[in-house]
């Protein structure tokens, strides 16, 4: 008996393979990079939304810490997460109890404070004893987003703070890390127009 030798695939056969692996390949590119396009519409819709972004109250004001890769990878994911759902609107930061004239007038420069993107470090203006303005002097903005998630931000901090008379303001949503940095260095401030 003759031994049967098994049979090579045709050329044709072979061209359909590559063929469909090499359209495989290009569609699963192209799908990744639409996905990758819209995470990116869909976080710049979030920060360019109006008064849509506030989530939650800070409660204590956190130490500096340092962000995992984990923690920074999930950021995205983080921010196009707050457009699907709906976010609602927490009520202002009832004013702290204070007595007029709590503060000594000046102006006083906090701490540097780490947002992990960069620093955060703003200056406290008193006037009658009270806490009348808070301006950045350092903030994350290296990199476009920085740029387009703290312009979006940062007047929403600084009013809050003024209305609060404190350093308990609101997280902004998809400037978690801004807002955090933006109380402590703020709170070090307030600290020091105090003593």
């Amino acid at each position: 008996m003759s031994q049967r030798q098994p049979s090579r695939p045709s050329p044709l056969l072979r061209a359909v393979k590559r063929y469909s692996v090499s359209a495989f390949v290009i569609c699963s590119f192209s799908a990744y990079a639409v996905h990758e396009r819209m995470l990116s519409a869909d976080a710049a819709a979030v920060s360019q939304a109006p008064g849509a972004a506030i989530t939650r109250q800070v409660a204590a004001l956190p130490q500096p810490r340092q962000a995992t890769a984990a923690a920074v990878a999930a950021k995205p994911m983080q921010i196009a997460a707050t457009k699907a759902t709906p976010v609602q609107m927490l009520p202002p930061a009832p004013p702290a109890a204070t007595v007029s004239g709590t503060y000594r007038d000046g102006e006083y420069t906090g701490a540097v404070a780490d947002a992990y993107y960069g620093n955060v470090q703003v200056k406290a203006v008193v006037r009658s004893g009270q806490l009348a303005d808070v301006s950045f002097l350092t903030y994350p903005n290296h990199r476009r987003t920085s740029v387009r998630i703290n312009d979006y931000a940062m007047p929403y901090l600084t009013s809050e703070a003024v209305q609060a008379q404190s350093a308990n303001v609101n997280i902004i949503s998809g400037a978690t890390l801004t807002s955090e940095a933006f109380a402590q260095s703020l709170q070090s401030a307030l600290d020091a127009a105090k003593s």
